[in-house]
């Protein structure tokens, strides 16, 4: 089965911006360049200043690959898809959570902060926003593999005729409170989507090939990471 991909966005250290715009190294090491809301957004995302960093990192990206593809502006609901992979998932958040359930037998335990606890909020955020009624949820990730297992889960929610189109990718977020990273941890952080469709489109639209349960690039590379597609 033959995809295309329609845009794509990144969030990293080096900035952010457009797949079809990429120019240099995608990593550095840091945190990521949060844009500001009025930079990426053509309707205002209110609650964007008080999402936490993973979320915020992630409506970022996915607002990014959704104007790469053309589509981030909606008046109706559409029947786009969202997957996005993490290794961390909201692990900040979670941590940051619990410290406020301590004291008291959790009698301070801060609804603003548990909201931010679900790993899947970045979803439900960015579709309400973009009016996206497909397949979401979130899969789990690897540190070589950035970003694979969500374009792998998009390729099948395509072939099964869930959905069209659907806006894939990686989101890890820094972790301050994070005591020990894991042995293979390479440090890097950001967020990376593509928008990922049968749909058969002029511009950017790079082709990516499912075949035998992998993907493959148009020159018949295998595709280890959504990193290969930037």
């Amino acid at each position: 089965m033959e995809l295309t991909i329609l845009g794509g966005g990144w969030v990293t250290a080096a900035g952010y911006g457009l797949l079809s715009e990429v120019k240099g190294d995608l990593f550095m090491p840091g945190e990521p360049m949060i844009p500001p809301a009025k930079a990426i957004f053509a309707q205002p995302l209110v609650r964007y200043g008080r999402f936490d960093d993973y979320t915020r990192l992630g409506c970022a990206a996915i607002a990014l690959a959704l104007k790469d593809a053309h589509l981030e502006e909606a008046t109706e609901k559409r029947p786009l898809g969202v997957v996005v992979s993490t290794i961390y998932e909201c692990f900040e958040s979670d941590i940051a959570y619990h410290q406020t359930t301590i004291e008291e037998d959790g009698l301070y335990a801060s609804p603003n902060l548990f909201s931010y606890t679900l790993p899947g909020i970045v979803i439900g955020e960015a579709a309400i926003h973009f009016k996206l009624t497909g397949p979401t949820f979130t899969v789990g990730d690897t540190f070589s593999g950035k970003g694979y297992n969500s374009l792998l889960s998009a390729a099948d929610l395509i072939r099964s005729g869930s959905c069209h189109t659907v806006v894939a990718g990686w989101l890890d977020s820094p972790n301050r409170l994070l005591e020990r990273k894991a042995e293979d941890d390479d440090g890097l952080r950001g967020a990376l989507f593509v928008v990922l469709s049968k749909e058969q489109k002029t511009g950017l639209s790079k082709k990516v090939v499912f075949r035998d349960a992998q993907l493959w690039t148009e020159n018949n590379k295998i595709i280890k990471s959504m990193v290969d597609l930037f």
